[in-house]
């Protein structure tokens, strides 16, 4: 948790755009580690825990190495996922709304990691026991912790978010909806490749799932490029300025309350 906040601190101190997501996934795991510490919410804590360190892993590696070349240049390190390049070029050029940011950070999250992450973790715990029930209940989380968010993302990075998922046909049920519908496809295709009989066949799995959702990425690129709403790059970073947090603020601040998951 100290490593999210203490990356998403400079990106929120300069309005980088790549903080609107570096919020959201540290929102998400402050209220998936309330839900984790209490006694009963998984079946296998040990799976979930792992998973939810693993999954991390996958984004600080992407942004590093995307950091690391440059943002937004040419010489763009092959290695990185490119739903994830497409992400953080988005961020760099500054053509997307937050709405934009966030769906595209979702989207390489978990069509692009996720299935990789489940299927190197395993699907089944000892005995055989599936740990779908598990990666289902995380969906209630989801759910709990949207509606803050979206209120804290509009309060400190763009006003006008809200209006931007509306105005693209996303209200609040309709991107938990999504969100719901990403991961379990992320789950199928970690079936996929722990079904795959051979380093080919992974290879051809891996592959689809990397284009799948690089062509979703670049989809939502153009889409949410198309239609700005009110809030244009300027605006939003106007907004930011003024509304920013400094970073002895942001520490002193008490985190943020959600409901509990399922409530």
């Amino acid at each position: 948790m100290t490593t999210m906040r203490n990356r998403l601190r400079p990106l929120a101190d300069y309005c980088d755009h790549r903080a609107v997501f570096s919020l959201a996934y540290l929102r998400t795991t402050e209220a998936f580690r309330d839900t984790a510490s209490q006694l009963g919410s998984f079946a296998d804590p040990e799976w979930v825990n792992a998973e939810d360190a693993l999954f991390a892993a996958y984004y600080f590696r992407a942004f590093d190495r995307f950091q690391a070349s440059g943002q937004g240049s040419a010489d763009r390190p092959a290695d990185v996922p490119p739903a994830w390049r497409v992400a953080f070029s988005a961020a760099a050029t500054t053509t997307l709304s937050a709405a934009g940011d966030l769906l595209l950070g979702m989207n390489a999250h978990i069509t692009r990691d996720l299935p990789f992450v489940l299927a190197e973790l395993g699907l089944v715990g000892p005995g055989g026991r599936s740990h779908k029930g598990d990666h289902d209940r995380i969906n209630a989380i989801l759910a709990s912790v949207l509606d803050p968010l979206l209120a804290e993302e509009a309060a400190r990075f763009d006003p006008h978010l809200d209006d931007e998922t509306n105005d693209y046909g996303l209200g609040r049920d309709d991107l938990l909806g999504m969100l719901v519908a990403w991961r379990e496809r992320a789950w199928q295709d970690a079936e996929r490749l722990v079904a795959a009989s051979g380093t080919e066949e992974y290879a051809v799995v891996a592959r689809a799932i990397e284009s799948s959702a690089e062509a979703r990425a670049r989809l939502l690129w153009v889409l949410l490029a198309d239609e700005q709403p009110a809030a244009t790059p300027m605006s939003r970073d106007v907004w930011c300025a003024r509304h920013r947090v400094s970073s002895a603020a942001s520490e002193a601040a008490a985190t943020p309350v959600y409901p509990a998951a399922g409530s």
